[in-house]
């Protein structure tokens, strides 16, 4: 079992994407090419991805996906492909949802990455949390982390690059509320807001 859901009920994802991830494999085997959705060139996912809890058998995670048009495309919780062991607090025993088998995992994701470009905050933390065969279909990934650092130092040049900066603290100096909670769908669609909000300020400076 698994559950592919919104976050918020107004907030659908986009029937034909949904539609490709959930293709059983024997049918998209065989699904001629001009039937899957083709995505624009500048067309990007924003990825979140947050433990739900770890042992030295299971690690749970939420990945989250979300586009350019701030429709929820994805978001699902799985076992993660590789067992972790850590200290982390244990998994639920009674989750709301049955978390997703890592191979079906792999399957959905690997659609849904394929040829994407993706953006997270912090490019090597979250995308590691990737399988490999879904961020080796990635056709790029960016990091609004390095992208906000490198602006923030453009407008302050004090700005002190070696203090941490958080989804949040980053959100907080651009003038945008912070996500409420940690939920993966809320943060991608903080990333992609964040994300926006560089493009708009790096145009408003090339049009000075």
């Amino acid at each position: 079992m698994f559950s592919l859901f919104p976050a918020f009920g107004q907030v659908r994802a986009p029937k034909e994407r949904v539609d490709w991830a959930l293709r059983r494999p024997e049918a998209a085997s065989f699904a001629p090419r001009s039937q899957r959705p083709q995505r624009a060139v500048d067309d990007r996912l924003y990825f979140a991805a947050r433990s739900l809890g770890a042992n030295g058998f299971r690690h749970i995670l939420q990945y989250a996906f979300v586009d350019d048009r701030g429709n929820v495309v994805m978001s699902v919780v799985a076992d993660a492909p590789s067992p972790v062991l850590g200290d982390l607090r244990q998994p639920a025993d009674a989750m709301t949802v049955e978390p997703l088998a890592p191979e079906a995992l792999e399957y959905m994701l690997s659609r849904v990455c394929s040829g994407a470009n993706i953006v997270a905050f912090g490019r090597v933390l979250q995308t590691a949390l990737l399988p490999r065969e879904a961020l080796d279909g990635v056709a790029t990934v960016e990091c609004a982390w390095r992208r906000y650092l490198k602006l923030a130092r453009q407008r302050q040049p004090a700005f002190n690059r070696h203090e941490p900066q958080t989804l949040s603290d980053a959100l907080t100096a651009a003038g945008l509320r912070p996500p409420e909670s940690e939920d993966a769908v809320l943060r991608a669609l903080a990333v992609r807001d964040l994300w926006m909000w560089m493009d708009r300020t790096e145009l408003r400076r090339g049009l000075a």
